[in-house]
């Protein structure tokens, strides 16, 4: 897979659990891009308005501060961060807060490695473009 669109680019991951912070680290081996790692949401808000991070990859249940919580903060702020929620629950009511926090897309634990490459080149292709001027009823990828 072509992950050239991630050169250079700056990814926050956002979980409170390690073994999947490694997955992903050996995930963006070999991409070119930086990866930057949060334990918990309040560490991601703090981490968002400190830096420039071009995509956040949030875990939604988490200590101190949830994903669902940091989010909706982190979009007070930076409307055109995309912001993709880790999740393994799959219910309707985990889907709908995603989107009520602001969350732009969600990916379901485990997840395949190339889906996730697809998913984040998507959205890291967009935030070049602010994602105000995307579609309203732009639909997740992996709902």
């Amino acid at each position: 897979m072509d992950t050239s669109a991630f050169v250079g680019k700056h990814i926050l991951v956002v979980d409170d659990d390690a073994p999947c912070r490694q997955l992903l680290e050996i995930m963006f081996e070999d991409t070119g891009c930086t990866l930057a790692f949060a334990l918990n949401g309040q560490e991601a808000v703090d981490m968002v308005r400190a830096g420039k991070f071009d995509i956040v990859l949030m875990d939604v249940r988490m200590p101190v501060m949830k994903g669902y919580e940091a989010a909706a903060e982190i979009r007070k702020t930076h409307k055109d961060l995309p912001i993709i929620a880790l999740t393994a629950h799959v219910m309707a009511a985990v889907e709908e807060k995603c989107w009520e926090s602001g969350m732009n897309d969600y990916l379901r634990k485990p997840f395949d490695h190339d889906v996730l490459m697809e998913m984040l080149i998507k959205w890291v292709g967009r935030t070049d473009r602010a994602l105000s001027e995307l579609p309203l009823d732009l639909p997740p990828s992996h709902f």
